[in-house]
């Protein structure tokens, strides 16, 4: 049995009166797009805070815009626009995280680590320890030190010693480079080269960064240089007081372990470009070298040693799939641990259940084609109606970015056309059956 197809026409434009295929799992564009009129350039990463608000780093811009779900640009993230640090470097955000504390982390593609807290600018910061006591409760042995002291960082940090005296300072220009952003983590610093003993700290490159979802001391980093996914640690450093009273600690990174290191084989990483992290701890990478383009490994505890082991493999999970993507820039999971990936260079998101097994796309109109198709049914062709459905792509350029919120709604940076794009499923409309905004 052969048979042969009558080629209809596609439309030459997705916005025409045509039959498209919807149901409940089709995602719908939620409006309006932000675009740049709200002043974006280059949007390159987006991040939703743990109160609910939006992040999104602009390299070309300087900045690191702040809005509503809504997107209403926020007041009060002044410091975050045409940003300089406290040495006056400029700053070329392309990726960005906030932890439970509320701090915002950012990379500009070197080996730092920038830091500016939402939480101590809304309040304001009265005062910094500049001077402590710190007791021995075992020994009874005390120690004072300033905070400019070599060992100020290491008895803050010790388990053996509280501090139990403060001086404190108002010293503007000490709280300034605390307040506004600044160098969180350094690769070149003498503690990061002394705890890095494998690898040459000071080179790393970094290419995307993921905080946590519980109140965990430490993050994750992807170096590109070294081809590696490490963990930082986050240790005290200062120690302030509010304006409100309350007392808090600052930290800064301290090199912990190397956690995903070089390989072509699962659970390896070659070219990381993007990075998110599950409820459960589990981290979730695309890579754009050989060979599989999206991987997941989980935390395995083994004494006082944690590991991480590839929780995908070739052949039964979907998602590990040759040649399924091409050049993924980013990947998110939610709180579902649905995977979604943003499939750069194919203009789609791809998006997968828990176990890795394809669902349905996002950023693709499908449109149903009423074409006719003949088959030889013995010596003659009978002609048959049928339906094809063929996907329409272009409407997303170029996907860099991916994250989703706990309603669902999936936001992806369109770099290349500074656009954000918003969708959601279309079993979740209000009672006009639009999207919910």
């Amino acid at each position: 049995m052969w048979g042969c197809l009558e080629k209809m026409p596609l439309p030459s434009s997705i916005n025409v009166n045509t039959e498209f295929a919807a149901g409940d799992t089709t995602y719908l564009l939620v409006n309006p797009i932000w675009d740049e009129t709200y002043g974006f350039i280059t949007p390159i990463e987006i991040s939703i805070a743990p109160d609910g608000r939006v992040f999104v780093a602009d390299s070309a811009a300087k900045s690191i815009f702040a809005l509503d779900q809504s997107g209403n640009i926020l007041d009060g993230y002044s410091s975050l626009m045409n940003m300089n640090d406290v040495a006056d470097t400029i700053i070329y955000p392309i990726d960005i995280d906030i932890d439970q504390k509320m701090n915002v982390f950012f990379i500009d593609g070197s080996n730092r680590i920038y830091r500016w807290n939402q939480y101590w600018n809304q309040i304001g910061i009265e005062s910094y320890a500049s001077f402590a006591t710190f007791l021995n409760p075992s020994t009874g042995d005390t120690i004072q030190r300033s905070n400019h002291s070599v060992q100020w960082f290491e008895l803050i940090n010790h388990s053996d010693y509280i501090m139990i005296d403060v001086e404190w300072s108002n010293n503007q220009s000490i709280i300034d480079s605390i307040s506004l952003p600044h160098v969180f983590f350094e690769g070149s610093w003498s503690r990061n080269i002394f705890a890095d003993l494998y690898y040459e700290s000071e080179k790393n490159i970094f290419s995307g960064i993921s905080t946590t979802l519980a109140n965990d001391n430490f993050m994750f980093a992807q170096d590109r240089f070294h081809n590696r996914i490490i963990k930082i640690l986050m240790e005290r450093s200062q120690y302030i007081q509010l304006e409100n009273g309350e007392k808090v600690w600052v930290h800064s990174g301290t090199f912990g372990q190397t956690v995903v290191s070089e390989g072509t084989g699962a659970g390896t990483v070659n070219s990381p470009l993007g990075i998110d992290i599950d409820y459960a701890g589990n981290l979730y990478y695309s890579q754009g070298g050989e060979f599989f383009s999206i991987h997941k490994v989980k935390p395995v505890v083994t004494g006082v040693y944690t590991v991480y082991q590839s929780a995908f493999q070739e052949g039964t999970n979907e998602i590990m799939d040759l040649f399924r993507f091409t050049t993924p820039a980013d990947v998110a999971v939610d709180l579902n641990q649905n995977i979604y990936v943003a499939n750069t260079d194919d203009q789609e998101i791809q998006v997968f259940d828990y176990n890795g097994k394809f669902s349905r796309k996002a950023g693709v109109d499908e449109i149903t084609i009423d074409t006719t198709m003949y088959v030889e049914h013995g010596s003659e062709l009978v002609e048959i109606d049928t339906f094809l459905v063929k996907e329409l792509k272009g409407f997303i350029t170029s996907p860099q970015a991916i994250t989703v919120d706990k309603r669902g709604v999936i936001y992806i940076c369109d770099t290349p056309s500074s656009r954000i794009l918003r969708y959601r499923l279309s079993n979740q409309l209000d009672e006009d059956l639009q999207p919910i905004q």
